[in-house]
């Protein structure tokens, strides 16, 4: 197990993979954190987790400090001769990697994770034991928080809308209110307070938002022109784009490809 701490302006390094496990718990700043293609926002008190061979980077918005836990299957030998502690791991195989606590669970998980740190800083004859036994406990309680936003999820109608969403994020016409609402049988004047109660945000903000974090990705790794992603998702120019994409990402789009192709 190794305990690394980034604290920098900028993120440092290209998208990469790891063959370990990584906990990256934030311990300031706010930004995006882009993990197999999939852009999560992050503030102070979030947690990821990355199984061997994610692929990631960050895009931070203001100076970051992460405190990252690097470690593989094998830290835990004698716990996982715990059959529910096996199968905790294997939580972390869902394409969930940000890990959405809240209330007395964030506070608990935090607790821990300030504990571990400055377990870190300490140098005792347990040292070892009493930070494995905190992340032990801090991957339970992860995994314990996960099964019941499962259990108490939204019904299976709203993934199916937001997989549509993904499917169609370039075509306007089909994900005009009207038309999805249609598409799923739900009244239009209804549609927006039951995408609202689902997700926490409304669909015209969650769609507007999507498609810039996939402009944004496609910027960096996949050399289209601001032109050319206007043209594919449906902005009226180039100017309206960058405009868009300043407002969200409080950069331009030339700063940012330039910032993250470093």
């Amino acid at each position: 197990m190794e305990i690394a701490f980034v604290i920098k302006d900028e993120w440092h390094l290209p998208v990469h993979k790891h063959t370990h496990y990584e906990l990256q718990y934030i311990m300031r700043g706010r930004g995006q954190h882009v993990i197999n293609d999939q852009t999560y926002n992050y503030t102070k008190g979030d947690l990821f987790i990355l199984p061997p061979q994610d692929s990631h980077f960050f895009i931070f918005q203001e100076k970051t400090v992460i405190c990252v836990v690097k470690f593989h299957e094998r830290l835990f030998d004698l716990f996982l001769q715990d059959t529910d502690f096996r199968h905790l791991l294997n939580r972390f195989s869902s394409p969930q990697r940000k890990i959405i606590l809240s209330g007395n669970n964030r506070q608990q998980v935090i607790g821990l994770m300030d504990m571990l740190i400055a377990e870190r800083r300490k140098k005792t004859n347990y040292q070892d034991i009493i930070i494995k036994n905190i992340l032990s406990l801090v991957i339970i309680l992860m995994a314990n928080y996960m099964d019941e936003n499962i259990t108490n999820s939204h019904d299976s109608r709203i993934q199916e809308i937001l997989t549509y969403i993904d499917q169609h994020i370039t075509e306007r016409e089909l994900l005009a209110t009207e038309n999805i609402a249609a598409n799923f049988n739900i009244s239009k004047t209804y549609f927006n307070q039951y995408f609202n109660k689902a997700t926490g945000s409304s669909y015209k903000k969650y769609v507007q938002e999507y498609a810039l974090k996939l402009i944004a990705h496609q910027l960096v790794h996949r050399q289209k022109t601001l032109s050319q992603l206007a043209y594919e998702f449906g902005y009226s120019d180039e100017s309206h784009l960058s405009n868009s994409f300043k407002a969200y990402f409080h950069q331009s789009p030339s700063a940012f490809k330039k910032l993250n192709q470093r």
